[in-house]
This record gives C-alpha cells, structure tokens and sequence, in this order.
C-alpha cells in the first residue's frame, strides 16, 4: 500500500484532531517549545507538562485525545504517569518519546500496552505518522464506545417487544459484551506492544539466535493479528453491525470457492481431501459469503486438528423444515463431555489433544447460523472424527 505524502498525512491529520486536546509532557524546555509549536498547528488545545505530577494533575481534569510523554522525568517517570492514567482511562491513546532505548524501558512500555515510542531527537515524518496512528486508534475506540451504548439502549427497547426472541437476543447480547471486552484489553494491547516493538528492536540485533527468537515473536504476532481480525468478525455479527444478503446459489461451486481459499494458505507439507456428496446441482437460500466463511472455518478447524493431510466429506440433504449441510473430517474428534460447550470462544481445551489457538473458529460459526436463523450441531462419530451438521431454515426466494 502506497505511503501517504506528506500533505496527505497533514491533511489527515487535522480532520482526526479537529477540536481535540493533547497533553504534552517534556522536562526539557527547548525540546518542549519547540514540539508545542508544531502540536499547536495540529490541535485546537495544546496542554504542555513538566514532569509526571503535574501531567497527572492536569490530565484529571479535562480530556485530552492523545497524552505524548517523555519517559525519564524528575518527580514521576514517564512509566508511572502511564500507570496512573490507566487507572482510570485504560483505552487512552499514549505516544512515548525518550532519548533512551534500553530494555529497562521497552519492557515496562510492552506490558503497559504502549504500542508507540519514538527515539529523540525526533524524526519528524515519524512522529507524525504516530500521532496520525493513535489518534486513528483513539477515533475508534470512541466510536465503539458510543455504538456500544446506543446498542445497548436498543437492545432494552427491543427486549421489551420481543419477548418471544429473548433467549437468543440475550445470547447475542453477552457473546457481544465478551468480545469486544476481548477486544478491548485482551487482544489489541497485547497486539500494539508486539508489533511495534518488534520492527523497533529488530534494526539494533545482529545476533542470528536472538533474530531466530524475534522470528518467532513475530510470527506470534500474525497469529494474533488474524485472531483479531476474527473477533471482530464476530463482534460485527453479535452486535448486528453486519447486513444479511440472502441469494440462491448453488452449494458445491461455492464449497469448492472456500475449498480454494484455505488451500491458497496451506504449508508445503499439508494438503487436504475434500469430497461433496450432495446432490447435482443443490442450493439454498441465504447469505451466500456468511456461509464462505462457515465453510472455511470447519476446513480449517479440521486442517488444525487432524492432522497434515486431512479428509474432510460434505454432505446435503433436507430434513423436515431444514436443510442440512453434514460435514465430516477425519481428526480425533471432540471430548464428549464438553460438547456442550463447544462453541463457546476460547475453548480450544474442548478439542482432543489439542489447546492451541483462541478458539474463535466454531464459535464465529455457532454465531453466525444464529444470525442466518439456523443452528449448528455436532457430534462424534463412531468409526473416527467429528460430523458438524450447519441447519438452515427451508425457505424460497419471493
């Protein structure tokens, strides 16, 4: 993706912090004026600190968009004005500048969440380009907190009227507050200290076991990033935020589109053995993407617990006032007295000798049959592997 220039960041940058505040706080005068004068063509108000007791005092009485803090200070660090401020304000966007870099430092900043430090003196284009990151940051989480309350207003409304959908409006209400509790203190902060801090470590080592160590890190990271995306995913459909498109399709073409989709990110020595035995030229009735990303969930699910090369058969068939896909892999099955439980997030322990990962993949299913109105089933079959059954309503297109 093309980098923005830097008029376009500017310009970007004064429609994010139009009629917002910033506390900056530097003990070093000349370092101070020099930034405030560059902040204030940005920021409508520009609050400016000497040292951590003073930002403290000053950040308990109004609100400021972003704090930018320098670390070693007289009278309280850098580190513990943070601390303080998260006491009370735990999703506050925070830019760190300091003319030091050692670990004593990026350490206490990495559990903090801090997901932006810049060395002095500064680079400006940088500096820059962070404030335009956490103030991004902080545009969201604001948005997502005032979302949150008008859904939660409309919720009680509609609670009140539909008394008969109450179970499952309660279901989705809780799945909702879960994640984006998750994705609030369990996922973003971890995510912020680990990918910012790997790209600023990773210039200064030259030591191929310690670079072999950050490869790993790094590659955490993109886990994480994906286990994000994931949950936002089910946030998105837990909360109603995504619109339902029902259309006719055919089944098997689209089985086969998802089919190439998880085989695109497959490593060298894994493959996997998909097989449709539906009737010709089967279909339903529903949001065709939503059921794409069921899809691919269960072949990854059955990729990650089966084993390198796994079997996995797909079956159509009606019964009654449903239409069922059944589809059946070759892994090691689920532990039966946890079945109940299976779709729960995080709970990857249900899962035979395996706990890796987040749990989001069957859970992101189970959320989104209650969105298209159906229901997901599973069990263990008797010969070896699971059989997950996706119901969808029998219904026709007006």
């Amino acid at each position: 993706m093309n980098q923005p220039s830097p008029g376009e960041l500017v310009a970007s940058l004064l429609r994010l912090s139009e009629g917002s505040s910033v506390l900056y706080v530097e003990d070093d005068p000349t370092i101070r004026s020099e930034i405030t004068e560059t902040l204030e063509t940005l920021f409508a108000r520009v609050v400016t600190a000497e040292n951590g007791v003073q930002a403290l005092e000053a950040f308990q009485s109004e609100e400021f968009i972003l704090v930018i803090t320098d670390i070693n200070m007289p009278e309280m660090t850098g580190i513990d004005l943070i601390r303080g401020i998260q006491k009370s304000h735990p999703q506050q966007a925070i830019l760190v500048t300091s003319a030091y870099s050692d670990s004593g430092n990026l350490i206490p900043l990495i559990n903090l969440g801090i997901g932006s430090f810049i060395l002095k003196p500064l680079d400006w284009k940088l500096f820059l380009t962070l404030i335009h990151k956490e103030l991004t940051v902080a545009h969201g989480t604001r948005e997502e907190a005032r979302y949150q309350k008008r859904l939660e207003k409309e919720v009680r409304l509609r609670t009140e009227e539909l008394r008969e959908s109450q179970q499952q409006i309660v279901r989705l209400q809780e799945a909702k507050d879960n994640m984006l509790a998750l994705i609030s203190h369990e996922l973003r902060t971890p995510l912020n200290g680990i990918l910012g801090f790997v790209e600023l470590i990773r210039p200064s080592l030259t030591d191929p076991e310690t670079l072999e160590f950050l490869g790993h890190v790094d590659e955490s990271a993109r886990r994480l990033e994906r286990s994000t995306r994931m949950a936002l995913d089910f946030s998105s459909l837990s909360t109603g935020k995504r619109s339902i498109h029902r259309q006719t399709f055919r089944i098997e073409p689209l089985l086969r589109l998802a089919e190439e989709q998880v085989v695109s990110r497959l490593e060298k020595n894994q493959t996997l053995d998909l097989v449709w035995k539906g009737p010709e030229g089967a279909e339903l009735f529903t949001d065709a993407q939503l059921v794409i990303e069921v899809l691919k969930n269960l072949l990854e699910n059955a990729l990650k617990y089966a084993g390198p090369h796994p079997s996995v058969t797909v079956e159509f068939h009606r019964e009654g006032a449903w239409e069922v896909l059944a589809v059946q892999d070759s892994g090691p099955g689920f532990l039966e007295n946890t079945l109940s439980t299976l779709f729960q997030p995080f709970s990857t322990g249900n899962i035979m000798h395996h706990s890796e990962g987040l749990g989001l993949g069957l859970a992101l299913v189970d959320v989104i049959m209650l969105t298209l109105g159906g229901r997901v089933e599973v069990r263990n079959i008797p010969e070896g592997g699971a059989e997950i059954k996706l119901r969808f309503p029998v219904s026709k297109e007006p």
